[in-house]
């Protein structure tokens, strides 16, 4: 393709013929004195303006890091998925209001033949959109890595998880694409059967209007309805990354048991998770461990290890652990390294008193005293042998 993958020659072959049918499709509706028509065309400009930011949120989003941007850019795909929803319910909100005067104030269509043909054009083209981008759904994204601690290899996993990983990854503005072209699809049904009905049946020119002059108007409004339940859902799906809260299908709860139940783990607290990007996930958090493994570099290494697996196994592939030596307070939630004043603790990440807000208090192991010995930790002193699962597999080096 030189200088162009093959997901853009789909979205720059698709702007393309959009922008030419959004023309058609304006000066038809127009002409042909028909609301759906033109709140078709209006659909049309949304998906050029969703095609735009496909494919500048794809060429941003490969940027590399820079001093202020350490994350890249690769944000830009969510930012860009958010400002075309939000167009796309402020065009429907524009779009009801019209169809509501409508119903107030009927009117027939006044070329029926020319909206019909526009309307059936139209529809033939949302057709080779989604066979254009039906398969780009399931587009390969990068490869997910395990990053292992020094001395430790991490090896991809196997066909069946990649295959899924990149099921899971679908990008938010090919979504965005294939969900405006799909609501375009169900415009142009709304064109071709509201003309048809004005050609079978035509009104006279002083003919009053009849129930044919409601029914445009009437599927306009559940065209809306239909748009909206789709636009909705990707609001809420990029604000939620925007907002950096964990992902809505990520067992944290889960996740905080099996940490807790690795050998020598006292407590866990400040765990946080969020999405960078569409099925990128990132995670923080502290441990506190027992004191006896303060002396022993290579079984504190391999605990390491097995909390980043814990967290692969969940789908979050980027994991910074602060391990924490010694005992932890009565409740095991607090604390052992906090800020080196506290005059800079309403300035952190969660200001507040954890006894006060609550925070971390579910998400931390089992209040109880926990009494670690070396004898009940023999296989992690012992060193780390390697583990192995269908997800990933570590060995020594």
């Amino acid at each position: 393709m030189g200088r162009y993958s093959g997901k853009t020659c789909r979205l720059i072959f698709m702007l393309v013929i959009t922008v030419i049918f959004f023309l058609a499709e304006i000066v038809a509706g127009y002409v042909g004195n028909s609301i759906a028509l033109v709140s078709d065309a209006f659909n049309m400009l949304s998906d050029i303006m969703s095609l735009c930011v496909g494919l500048a949120s794809s060429r941003i989003s490969r940027r590399a890091g820079s001093g202020r941007s350490t994350y890249g850019y690769v944000r830009a795909e969510v930012v860009g998925a958010l400002a075309n929803a939000v167009f796309l319910a402020a065009l429907c909100f524009s779009v009801s209001v019209e169809s509501l005067r409508r119903l107030g104030e009927p009117e027939p269509i006044d070329d029926p033949l020319l909206v019909l043909t526009v309307g059936a054009l139209g529809l033939a083209v949302n057709v080779i959109g989604l066979l254009i981008f039906q398969d780009c759904r399931w587009c390969p994204r990068s490869a997910l890595v395990f990053y292992a601690p020094a001395g430790v290899r991490a090896q991809p996993a196997d066909s069946q998880s990649k295959e899924k990983n990149q099921q899971e990854g679908q990008p938010l503005n090919i979504r965005g694409v294939l969900l405006h072209v799909l609501n375009d699809a169900l415009g142009s049904v709304v064109v071709v059967v509201t003309s048809t009905l004005f050609y079978v049946w035509p009104l006279g020119p002083d003919a009053p209007c009849n129930w044919q002059c409601y029914v445009d108007p009437a599927l306009t409004l559940i065209m809306v309805a239909i748009i909206m339940s789709s636009a909705a859902p990707l609001v809420k799906e990029t604000t939620s990354i925007l907002l950096q809260m964990s992902p809505p299908d990520l067992p944290l709860t889960r996740i905080v048991d099996d940490v807790c139940q690795l050998p020598g783990v006292i407590s866990i607290h400040e765990l946080h998770v969020w999405e960078l990007a569409k099925d990128r996930n990132i995670a923080t958090l502290h441990v506190n461990v027992s004191a006896e493994l303060q002396d022993f570099t290579s079984s504190t290494r391999t605990l390491h290890a097995q909390i980043r697996e814990v967290f692969h196994k969940a789908r979050v592939h980027s994991v910074t652990v602060q391990m924490e030596f010694g005992q932890a307070d009565q409740e095991g939630n607090l604390c052992s390294t906090p800020c080196v004043s506290a005059d800079c603790l309403k300035n952190s990440c969660c200001p507040g008193d954890p006894k006060e807000t609550g925070r971390n208090v579910k998400l931390s192991c089992p209040s109880t005293e926990v009494a670690v010995n070396m004898e009940g930790m023999q296989n992690l002193l012992g060193g780390y042998r390697g583990t192995e699962d269908k997800n990933c597999q570590i060995t020594m080096f």
